[in-house]
């Protein structure tokens, strides 16, 4: 078998792990919690501007993003 007939093969045991993962769940039916649209705001906003979890998100995308940028900056190939 050549190298890509294994990869082909790895991609589709993966595929078949993961379905078989995912069907085997057992997943919760019915109400979860009595959360409304208000209540994840204030959590994530809080009461006040001083309060809350947006300035904390929005630090770790911007992170996030920062380390994205250097991965493919050091990645990308110099040419000569």
């Amino acid at each position: 078998m050549t190298k890509g007939a294994w990869n082909a093969l790895a991609v589709m045991l993966m595929a078949l792990l993961f379905v078989l993962v995912v069907t085997g769940v057992s997943w919760p039916e019915g109400d979860m919690d009595d959360v409304s649209n208000e209540d994840l705001a204030t959590t994530l906003f809080g009461e006040q501007n001083t309060e809350g979890y947006a300035l904390v998100v929005f630090l770790i995308g911007l992170l996030l993003l920062v380390a994205l940028l250097g991965g493919v900056f050091l990645a990308k190939e110099e040419k000569e």
